[in-house]
């Protein structure tokens, strides 16, 4: 994100925090902004408008509400909360404030997707109704917070939580039920999740996901008259170009789509989300609800599993 708000034409950079100092002060040299020295001191700065929040999941709603309560706009990494009740008290400090609460789903704002949507909209893939989405990559160090639940770590905070926004994204709707298996280690962590989710009108999701396995990153939906597939739909450098095959009866056709800085763009849909004063309270609420359908439906099968 450094690098985006480095060159955005729509944010200027003021400064950064860590709580490790000689951190901070990495990044303040490079982009030649200040290193604070507390969040206090980030949140009495009258030059700052907006802060990005970027620490383990565990610490954003303590840090989204101070920001609120000091009238800062929020983008906040993904997953925004714990769970729902976290969600719920992150919107309502923004607007109380009348502040901006935007949950860091970067992906989305690649115009592979819109590209997407388009094709889905001309009726290129009939009517849609079936999601199929995957993201999963290799494990990270037992000492990275990912792997650490009580910090908001695990595969479905983390990897999930893209494959569950993009169903919501691409039916335009919540889901109603789900039934879900999360693989979980030794210390009750998942690493590894499966889900088949209702959004009704006969339409459905089926997603996986994970954080010890092979590096997956990719979404098809399937229509009653083709599919279209992005193969790398999560994650990809701004420099390349994403790939969209769309199969129609044995036809396939393959389209090699515009480069795009997604983490650019964020910023840019997130300063004009200020700039026009449409703040979404509710999006990062349903989100989380939708994530809490995977740990505590009623049809959700959680396993423990010894690696």
């Amino acid at each position: 994100m450094g690098p985006a708000m480095h060159k955005s034409a729509n944010v200027a950079l003021c400064g950064v925090y860590d709580v490790l100092s000689e951190r901070a002060q990495v990044l303040a040299n490079r982009y030649d902004v200040a290193a604070y020295t507390s969040y206090d001191e980030v949140l009495e700065d009258s030059d700052i408008d907006a802060v990005y929040i970027s620490t383990p999941t565990v610490y954003h709603k303590e840090l989204c509400i101070l920001a609120a309560k000091a009238g800062k706009h929020v983008l906040c990494e993904k997953s925004l909360a714990m769970d729902p009740s976290e969600a719920q008290e992150i919107a309502a400090a923004c607007r109380k404030s009348g502040v901006a609460i935007m949950e860091g789903f970067m992906y989305r704002h690649h115009t592979q997707h819109s590209f997407v949507q388009n094709m889905v909209k001309q009726g290129e893939i009939g009517e849609p109704w079936l999601f199929s989405a995957w993201f999963g990559f290799p494990s990270f160090p037992p000492s990275d917070f990912r792997m650490n639940k009580a910090m908001g770590g695990g595969a479905l905070l983390d990897a999930g939580a893209y494959v569950i926004n993009a169903a919501r994204f691409s039916f335009r709707s919540e889901p109603a039920s789900s039934h879900a298996y999360l693989q979980l280690n030794k210390d009750g962590l998942d690493m590894r999740g499966t889900a088949i989710l209702d959004f009704g009108g006969g339409r459905t999701a089926e997603v996986a996901f994970g954080m010890n396995n092979s590096y997956k990153n990719s979404y098809s939906i399937w229509g009653t008259k083709g599919e279209i597939t992005l193969l790398r739909a999560f994650s990809i450098p701004a420099w390349e170009q994403p790939v969209a095959v769309i199969k129609n009866q044995g036809l396939k056709r393959e389209y090699i789509l515009p480069a795009c800085d997604h983490f650019a763009e964020e910023l840019k849909g997130f300063a004009t989300l200020i700039q026009e004063q449409k703040y979404d309270y509710d999006e990062p609420i349903l989100q989380a609800k939708a994530l809490d359908l995977l740990r505590v439906g009623e049809k959700c099968d959680k396993r423990p599993h010894h690696d």
